[in-house]
């Protein structure tokens, strides 16, 4: 004990008094169920700690939604899209393995992670170079929902998906590769001058991301001190930063500066590649001697004393029109140059253990730190980085271990989150001492053992929350209830929620019939690494496709209106919870923006042959999923019989439909 320094002394002193008490980092327990006095209120065991907090305030129990309301919450819950094609006869448990089949939870679900891996189509910051295989990544994500990825190996992939063993199957290669995106996905400060700053900003940016998404932390505060609030220490940061020092994540860092791409070409593909570049250099080479060999003639005629700047312009005319057809065919070589697909990634570099830097600076260099994890978090067994590799795969072994205290808490109340719109830990992206502590601390542990015993599978954890009274409750309640819990803390009733911008646009295109439901592929052309934005700072993007809006380009500092408009996340940095904001840009949009007006329009001229109270329902059943009551009828008529004298029956029943569009119901899921 003598020869520690007593800085690191006081560190571990901190860490034992502080991060062995904070709850996050305690092991994962599978409590027994709470007993409840309403025994048939509960469906399974998530409704016995939910329905026990409530008993103890004196809260009843919630009742459950309409099965219209549900419908409609569950079809926008795992595919962002309202519901079709449901009926009566279809149980609600039916109706969930049929959207879990389609491909569209994909994208739904692919989306919500989007959002944490700070997904986007173009670079940002200063220079907005255009990210144009980005969208294989997105692809990635969907895929890896759409088939039920267990989530400890969707988290590996991503970590280390090229040092992940393929045996020979190239489809498995790229796919790994493609995930390796996550960490390169990050914005870059690609006209940084100092090398070494814009590599440790990058390093920087790929920690803080990492620990956010994975395990809740906000790692990036300890590059230049110990982190004032977590057990996190320099030694900790720099430790994950030799992992990360180690891994090749720019091309070049030198300008003009060039983020990796793996190849994920075949290897046939590849070899042709390869000997069309034979082509092209031996054809340079036939050029350059082809210019040898006539400067030489030239020198030799004795008209100059040395080789003029232009010699070619002196060359008699059949060895200039020689040379121009050996040029032609030179141009002609290169444009048929075979183009080898590529995607975002890293890959593993020269293996380097970081000095401690205090304050962050390369001037104030400590002691050596070796490659590793944090100390706060002893996993047992955990395999340290060895002197062949960078360490990621390590590292991402080390986050997927089932005695992680975190990985699994972090996602499982991530996509409780994602159902409610609200974690049951507030702050899905901090778990330290800043951040807020579980409203249900044992239901957190109850269902992080469960889905760690389930095989890290997001279905069966969709089935376990969508099958209880939890998720099924109404969201009107009693003033009592109300209350004693006025902030829903303890889901004394289901929240009521905004649907998303781009559950907000594909809806419109839906019911309008204008919606294209392809699954992926690029629907951006723009060339890689070419700047988004042209030296007028003019972005001309287009979003006038009728695409899902997940294939819409996300373009940073210059993100789509409607997108915008609605809360769409920084893409700069990774967002575990959406915004929420109310603002009467909202409600001007609604009224007067051309996707929602040209929406009535093609609803009114379905439904203008019916002024009938038949019409009506029909229009609320497109818009709202639902029929419409007897009172909603009768002010539908008035409202159309008082609408403007002149007006044919399409513009009455195009007026009506823009006004429910207009309405809370559209927007929001009950």
């Amino acid at each position: 004990m003598r020869n520690i320094p007593i800085r690191i002394l006081l560190t571990l002193s901190w860490i034992n008094l502080y991060g062995s008490d904070h709850w996050a980092f305690q092991p994962i327990t599978k409590p027994t169920l709470p007993l409840v006095r309403n025994k048939d209120w509960p469906m399974n065991g998530i409704d016995h700690f939910i329905l026990a907090k409530l008993e103890k305030r004196g809260i009843p129990a919630p009742k459950p939604a309409e099965e219209s309301v549900l419908q409609r919450r569950l079809s926008f819950d795992l595919t962002g899209l309202p519901p079709r094609g449901a009926t009566k006869e279809t149980s609600l448990l039916q109706q969930v393995e049929v959207l879990l089949a389609s491909p569209h939870y994909g994208e739904r679900w692919g989306r919500h992670w989007l959002d944490v891996a700070r997904y986007a189509d173009s670079n940002g910051l200063d220079e907005n170079a255009a990210h144009a295989n980005a969208w294989r990544y997105r692809d990635y994500v969907v895929q890896s929902f759409n088939e039920d990825k267990p989530f400890n190996q969707f988290l590996t992939e991503q970590i280390a998906g090229d040092l992940l063993p393929d045996n020979g199957n190239l489809d498995l290669r790229n796919k790994n590769l493609i995930a390796t995106g996550f960490l390169s996905m990050g914005p870059k400060v690609l006209a940084e001058p100092d090398m070494v700053k814009l590599e440790m900003d990058i390093i920087d940016e790929q920690i803080d991301t990492l620990g956010q998404a994975f395990l809740g932390l906000t790692l990036g505060c300890a590059r230049c001190h110990e982190h004032k609030f977590d057990p996190v220490t320099l030694e900790d940061y720099y430790a994950l930063a030799g992992i990360f020092k180690s891994t090749t994540t720019m091309e070049s860092l030198k300008r003009p500066t060039r983020w990796k791409e793996n190849s994920i070409a075949s290897p046939g593909e590849t070899k042709l590649a390869e000997k069309h570049n034979t082509l092209v250099e031996a054809q340079n080479n036939l050029i350059t001697a082809f210019r040898d060999k006539e400067n030489q003639v030239l020198l030799n005629s004795g008209k100059f004393k040395k080789l003029p700047k232009k010699p070619n312009l002196h060359y008699p005319e059949t060895i200039r029109k020689k040379l121009e057809k050996l040029l032609v065919d030179l141009k002609t070589l290169e444009e048929s140059k075979p183009k080898l697909d590529s995607a975002m990634g890293v890959s593993d570099g020269k293996v380097t253990n970081l000095p401690v830097l205090h304050r962050g600076e390369p001037d104030l260099a400590g002691n050596v730190q070796a490659r590793g994890f944090l100390s706060v978090l002893n996993i047992p067994n955990a395999k340290v980085p060895d002197e062949n590799s960078s360490g990621r795969l390590e590292l991402a072994n080390w986050m997927a271990s089932p005695k992680n205290p975190l990985t699994a808490r972090v996602i499982v109340n991530r996509v409780w989150h994602w159902h409610f719109g609200k974690g049951l830990v507030p702050t899905p992206d901090n778990f330290g001492l800043l951040g807020d502590s579980p409203s249900h601390p044992e239901l957190l542990d109850w269902l992080a053992a469960k889905f760690i015993e389930g095989g890290w599978s997001i279905k069966k954890l969709h089935r376990l929350i969508l099958d209880s009274a939890t998720w099924q409750m109404s969201s009107s309640a009693q003033s009592e209830t109300v209350k004693r819990d006025p902030h829903n803390k303890f889901y004394s009733r289901a929240p009521i929620r905004r649907i998303e911008a781009e559950a907000i646009r594909d809806t419109l295109l839906l019911i309008s019939g204008r919606i294209d439901t392809s699954l992926g592929g690029s629907t951006w052309d723009f060339e890689n690494r070419k700047l988004v934005f042209n030296h007028t700072s003019k972005d001309s993007t287009s979003y006038n496709i009728n695409r899902r809006s997940l294939y819409l380009p996300v373009i940073r500092n210059h993100v789509y209106d409607l997108f915008q408009l609605f809360d769409f996340p920084d893409p700069n940095i990774m967002k575990g919870n959406r915004s929420r904001t109310t603002t009467s840009q909202q409600a001007l949009y609604l009224m007067n923006s051309s996707l929602v007006i040209e929406t009535a329009r093609k609803l009114a001229v379905d439904n203008a042959g019916n002024v009938s109270t038949k019409g009506i329902d029909r229009l609320y059943n497109q818009i709202f999923q639902r029929s419409a009551k007897e009172k909603e009828m009768e002010v539908g008529r008035s409202f159309m019989e008082a609408f403007t004298v002149n007006a044919s029956p399409q513009e009455r029943f195009q007026a009506l439909a823009q006004c429910l569009i207009c309405s809370n119901e559209f927007i929001f899921l009950k």
